[in-house]
């Protein structure tokens, strides 16, 4: 599955509003994230996500869930989504966008290393 852990602790709620509209477009290939919900507890969002790779169109969610320390960025476990490069650069983005927004914190486990550093 692939994942990416941010180190550090985060507010998601301060995170939600600017993860819940990102766009990223280099045809053939669209990443979308065009809503965000923070849950109750605010240890948790679900971002409803769209990649397009040419004919194919993948839509799902992306779960970020945060613990003590750490937070980690996945595919909602629920949800049936082809693993290929689109889904792939869609959690990275989405992890790139977290590190900006959050001074300080760092990328920890992950299996996206290639996807990170472009």
């Amino acid at each position: 599955m692939p994942h990416v852990q941010i180190k550090g602790a985060l507010n998601l709620s301060e995170l939600c509003d600017p993860l819940g509209s990102i766009i990223e477009s280099n045809p053939p290939l669209v990443l979308k994230v065009s809503e965000a919900y923070l849950g109750q507890t605010g240890e948790r969002i679900l971002l409803e996500a769209v990649v397009v790779e040419g004919h194919l169109r993948q839509a799902f969610f992306v779960l970020i869930r945060s613990e003590d320390d750490h937070t980690i960025i996945r595919c909602h476990p629920t949800m049936h989504v082809q693993k290929t490069d689109g889904v792939k650069r869609m959690i990275a983005l989405i992890a790139k966008k977290i590190l900006a927004l959050a001074p300080g914190s760092e990328v920890g486990n992950t299996n996206l290393e290639p996807y990170l550093s472009d």
